[in-house]
């Protein structure tokens, strides 16, 4: 991985000159439980919204530290890869072929997401006062999922859990207290 630490420099000079540029990117459903029980503290639910060039951060500064000690491609390497790749292509074609490009950088990982991160990596980049006291209290939710929207949920993912598993959000009586 002699040219990684490279690539990543590429991608940092840019990202600081397209800074001004920057756009709305994702937008990160945020849920706060009381301790690390499953049940919604009061202020429970908010959003955290992922510019562009902040959303890169999240694997170009793990592609930095993982750089010096990995031996192998992680995901997050392979993704700092794909989009120096794709920037390199634009600059010269001012096209991309994306599925060109995770078929033939694909450094014998599955392609079946780019990365994935804990919250732990993505709170730093979060802090905020929305992550300590989340803007909407529990007793909105039954005005956010309406229709019975809550039996639709997958319980198995973890939020959906929390949800599906609070029946008495969507009492009227009993979320009225």
């Amino acid at each position: 991985m002699p040219y990684l630490l490279s690539i990543v420099g590429v991608i940092d000079r840019l990202s600081l000159d397209l800074l001004p540029y920057q756009q709305p990117f994702l937008i990160q459903p945020i849920w706060k439980t009381e301790g690390k029980s499953s049940k919604l503290a009061e202020q429970c639910l908010d959003v955290f919204v992922w510019s562009d060039l902040a959303f890169t951060r999240l694997f170009v500064d793990l592609t930095k530290f993982e750089a010096r000690i990995e031996k192998s491609i992680s995901r997050q390497i392979r993704s700092a890869i794909w989009l120096f790749k794709m920037l390199d292509d634009f600059s010269k074609q001012e096209r991309i072929n994306h599925r060109k490009i995770i078929d033939q950088l694909s450094y014998n990982t599955k392609n079946d997401k780019a990365f994935a991160l804990s919250g732990k990596i993505t709170n730093r980049y979060m802090r905020s006062e929305i992550l300590h006291r989340p803007r909407i209290n529990k007793s909105e939710i039954r005005e956010i999922i309406l229709g019975g929207g809550q039996n639709l949920l997958s319980p198995e993912r973890r939020f959906d859990a929390i949800i599906y598993n609070s029946p008495d959000l969507f009492n009227l009586e009993e979320g009225a207290k």
